[in-house]
């Protein structure tokens, strides 16, 4: 039996989300607490009031259910889905019903979700894709290396990008060319934008010139939008199992 998840396991919620949804369907606080009993997720107003203020959070169970109350997708109350849990979250989706359509024992998907590190097969990846509905990007976050990632792009944007090809090109399992045209072109958008930033100063008294890099020597970038350029200039591409992917990645390392 799957264990109940405490608070830390609760999905990600968007208290804004629910709100605005809440108010476009002219529904009250009760009248949602009182829907939220069709589907046995017995509630107050007052509760329904407290997710909304980002007081407290509601269970799996309770935002699935509140989903189906106002009339929107799951993932459209989380925010965002990233992780694995997330993903089979916001498609609706049971740990058994996920299993039983992937053709994996609960016992061993269940590590893969908590650690959010999916280690299937060339078979079982093609099954998750399918079933959530996963982009390349998608599933690199479900197999726990967008950190590994943002790590590479940062070296790039540092004026190595050419020392992170190799990996990079690895992990992502896309043709070195398509790789390599999104790395230089973020490392020449970045380039473009310190230049601009120290000719700003110049001439100005009193002025000091803006640094490239942070107190620690890293670009000063939004890691997020820093991941949502590279994705954009990789064309935001599909994932395609029968590649050499993220997934195998392990694999590469050992070798």
């Amino acid at each position: 039996m799957e264990p109940a998840p405490d608070r830390d396991q609760r999905p990600p919620f968007a208290p804004e989300a629910a709100r605005r949804a809440r108010i476009g369907l002219h529904l009250t606080h009760d009248q949602v607490a009182y829907g939220l009993a069709a589907f046995r997720v017995n509630t107050t107003a007052d509760a329904v009031a407290a997710w909304e203020s980002g007081r407290s959070v509601p269970t799996e169970a309770e935002l699935l259910a509140l989903a189906e109350i106002l009339w929107c997708a799951p993932v459209d109350l989380m925010g965002s889905a990233g992780a694995l849990r997330e993903h089979r979250i916001g498609r609706r989706l049971s740990v058994a019903e996920l299993c039983a359509r992937l053709g994996l024992p609960e016992s061993r998907y269940l590590p893969m979700e908590r650690a959010n590190e999916w280690r299937g097969d060339e078979r079982t990846t093609a099954a998750l894709v399918r079933e959530l509905g996963l982009s390349l990007r998608d599933l690199v976050g479900v197999a726990g290396a967008s950190d590994a990632i943002d790590d590479l792009l940062h070296e790039t944007l540092q004026g190595r990008p050419k020392s992170q090809l190799t990996t990079m090109t690895r992990l992502l399992g896309l043709r070195r060319s398509r790789v390599a045209s999104a790395l230089a072109g973020m490392h020449e958008e970045f380039a473009h934008r310190a230049r601009v930033s120290l000719s700003w100063s110049d001439g100005v008294p009193g002025a000091r010139p803006r640094s490239p890099t942070g107190g620690g020597g890293g670009p000063v970038v939004d890691p997020a939008r820093m991941a949502d350029r590279f994705w954009e200039l990789l064309g935001h591409p599909a994932a395609e199992p029968g590649m050499i992917g993220i997934w195998y990645r392990d694999r590469h390392d050992t070798e």
